[in-house]
């Protein structure tokens, strides 16, 4: 209602519901998180703007963050949408100071802060009651996380999270699975109606020989033709879910005809921008998939024993090569072999090892995971690890040590080798300046891309083998369940981790078209699938230096 009666005006013009009645159940939304998957241009940016404006007049006193992937859209967001909105609303122009910088506008007693995510200050220094977050496709989520403890003392803690889509089960699309997932739904002949995107190209028409040259919606299943898409609802998909999340299209558009949305999608050059900016769907072109699930099925073998239940006796013939990722208070390790004829590679042990899990307490006390890890060197006769040495870098190092000559401290680079060795020749310049735990000599430097893509590509060339997936069980903290100790078989994660590597192409020199390829995440770090490759540089090694390689 503010929205209407306080003569702000959006680019000259009054506030209209009119053309976007998606908008409405969003603008009388008070709940205290909110999370917006969208298409693009459907008014989302003014839809915070004028939120947060609203919500500091009616709090004095209070204080809100707006975080911005890019410092120039900060500042282009500030001048060319914020304030105009703020000198077309009276009733906050005149509570408005005068002489604010672009960052920080007062609002009576009020404070809103324009934030560039990227900046180290912007995410550490005020205290907030209000965060909000635009483009979350394009923001780090480690940094995200680190923003919204400015919140952690309000008694307000209000959030929003806006965004196109990006990539499934990622960014904004993670956030929207976790909500009651509102899907716009227009009104048709079925009784709970048809969300467009979801049932896209199917719905729509472009070769009805009695209408020659029209493209129009209509649904599938009643063949009702919907010519006011906006005339419709948000029904939840997930009613237990734990706060209010919407998603809509660029389908309901009044701006945006359905021939010109058909049109791009016929022609398109980029499907996967298609999908999120048009259809505010999560995409991953198939082809930029590292590795599918029906390819990682196909590497299991039935016949192969994980090590746990070779006989003791007959493990002493074995020696394997392990890989371990950590994190804050855990090690995934990976285990692996080469079978007889040096034709596959074999996991025979997968681990994941938390810290709070009373499994790997020692003496009653919780203690580092690589206490654990150093138990599977001997248990499982590791002849080479590679480990990632962060962030528990003291404790990676000290693992090393215990395992002098066995182990290497792994870290990532955007080299284009698979792996360096710092035992083997001169270390980088940018490795001799570092500091005493990178001067380590028992080092791998590897290549994120290269290596990642080599080791991807041998599972879609079933050169790896895996026993039974539930065969190897443990308890581990959950990745689905928000963290409860269940039962697990780690190498159904494993299969989870894998196919969440996407390749994609990052422009750096728009003007001459060059830029570089990197693998991101679709779903969170897929910690078991760095595992397996530290194991897999780890083996190579392993097979190439020693002739002391048996196998079961």
């Amino acid at each position: 209602m503010w929205s209407l009666a306080s003569g702000v005006e959006v680019d000259s013009n009054k506030m209209d519901f009119n053309n976007h009645r998606y908008l409405i159940p969003l603008y009388m939304d008070r709940s205290d998180t909110i999370v917006w998957r969208k298409a693009a241009q459907l008014g989302a940016t003014v839809y915070m703007l004028l939120k947060i404006l609203w919500w500091l007049k009616t709090n004095p006193g209070r204080k809100a963050g707006l975080y911005f992937p890019t410092k120039d859209g900060v500042d282009n967001l500030s001048k060319d949408r914020l304030t105009p909105l703020i000198e077309s609303a009276p009733d906050i122009a005149k509570i408005a100071r005068e002489g604010d910088k672009l960052g920080l506008r007062r609002i009576g007693t009020s404070s809103f802060y324009l934030y560039h995510l990227g900046g180290v200050a912007s995410k550490d220094s005020v205290p907030l009651d209000l965060v909000a977050f635009d483009e979350v496709r394009l923001c780090s989520p480690s940094e995200i996380d680190q923003a919204l403890h400015r919140i952690s003392h309000s008694p307000y803690k209000q959030k929003m999270f806006v965004s196109t889509s990006g990539l499934p089960n990622s960014d904004i699309d993670a956030r929207y699975q976790r909500g009651k997932q509102y899907r716009w739904t227009s009104k048709c002949g079925c009784e709970d109606g048809i969300v467009l995107e979801e049932n896209f190209p199917e719905c729509i028409v472009s070769d009805d020989p009695k209408r020659p040259g029209e493209v129009y919606i209509r649904c599938p299943k009643c063949h009702y033709e919907i010519k006011d898409p906006q005339n419709g609802r948000y029904i939840s998909h997930n009613p237990a879910g734990d706060y209010n999340s919407y998603a809509v299209s660029q389908l309901v558009s009044k701006f945006r005809s359905t021939k010109d949305i058909w049109e791009e999608y016929l022609h398109t050059t980029n499907m996967e921008e298609f999908y999120n900016a048009a259809l505010g769907l999560p995409y991953i072109d198939a082809s930029n998939r590292g590795v599918t699930e029906a390819e990682l099925k196909e590497c299991i073998n039935p016949d192969l024993q994980w090590l746990k239940d070779v006989p003791p006796k007959e493990r002493k013939g074995v020696t394997t090569a392990m890989g371990i990722d950590q994190g804050g208070a855990y090690c995934m390790a990976v285990i692996a072999d080469i079978n007889p004829d040096g034709t596959k590679k074999r996991i025979r042990h997968i681990e994941i090892i938390e810290q709070n899990n009373p499994d790997y307490y020692r003496n009653g006390e919780q203690v580092s995971p690589f206490i654990r890890c150093s138990e599977l060197m001997k248990e499982y006769r590791v002849g080479l690890c590679v480990a990632d040495l962060m962030p528990n870098f003291n404790d990676a190092l000290a693992f090393a040590q215990r395992h002098f000559k066995k182990v290497f401290l792994a870290h990532y680079t955007e080299s284009k080798d698979v792996v360096q060795w710092a035992d083997r020749g001169k270390v980088k310049a940018s490795i001799a300046k570092a500091g005493p735990v990178l001067k380590f000599k028992y080092q791998a430097i590897i290549g994120r891309y290269n290596s990642l893509s080599y080791t991807l590509g041998e599972w879609r060339d079933g050169d790896v083998e895996i026993p039974a997936l539930d065969g190897l069980r443990q308890m581990a903290r959950s990745e689905e369940k928000k963290g409860l100790l269940l039962p697990e078989a780690p190498a159904r994660r494993l299969f989870s981790h894998l196919p969440r590597l996407i390749k994609t192409f990052k422009v750096i020199n728009e003007e001459e078209g060059t830029g570089r390829w990197y693998w991101r995440y679709a779903g969170g770090d897929p910690h078991l699938a760095h595992a397996w490759n530290y194991c897999s540089v780890a083996l190579e090694r392993l097979k190439r230096t020693t002739n002391k390689f048996t196998f079961a």
